[in-house]
Order: structure tokens, then sequence, then C-alpha cells
């Protein structure tokens, strides 16, 4: 009976730890939202997404690729294009 309570407070400490990926689109003026991005950067190779900004017109999606390595693409807030993957080698 006591392992109820136990394991339910557990449960709640966990919370913070858990963290989606930050996201900022402060400025973003464009047809492409956050998620827009996060989509058109899964298409360039991005898996595991652990940032999203938005500066200077173009969202900057940053994570890890299938491989593990560090990548960051940018996409066009105006019309979603790709306009740049960078790849941490």
């Amino acid at each position: 009976m006591m392992l109820r309570p136990l394991l339910l407070t557990a449960l709640v400490a966990a919370l913070p730890l858990v963290t989606p990926p930050a996201r900022a689109d402060d400025g973003c003026r464009g047809r492409i939202s956050a998620e827009d991005a996060i989509r058109i950067a899964r298409a360039a190779g991005l898996v595991r997404v652990t940032d999203v900004d938005c500066d200077d017109g173009k969202w900057e999606v940053e994570g890890r690729d299938a491989r593990g390595r560090e990548i960051e693409v940018d996409v066009s807030a105006h019309d979603g294009r790709i306009l740049d993957v960078d790849r941490d080698d």
C-alpha cells in the first residue's frame, strides 16, 4: 500500500527532468510556423530536435541526425525553403 504514494511522488519529482525542445518565435513573421520548420528540417536529416529559434526571417532548427551528429537546418520563415544545413563532423 505504501508503494502507490511513493511511486506517485517519484513521478511528480521527475517531471521537471522531462522538458520539450526550446522554441522561440519572437518577431518571426512569415507563413511558416515552428512546427512546419521542424517538419521541413526532418526531411533534411534532422531526427531529434533540441532547439528552435527564429532570427532574421529564418527558422534555425537544431538537433541531432540519425548518426547522432549535431545538425542545424535553416528554413526560410517566408516560403519554407531550406537555406542551409550545417552538420558537425
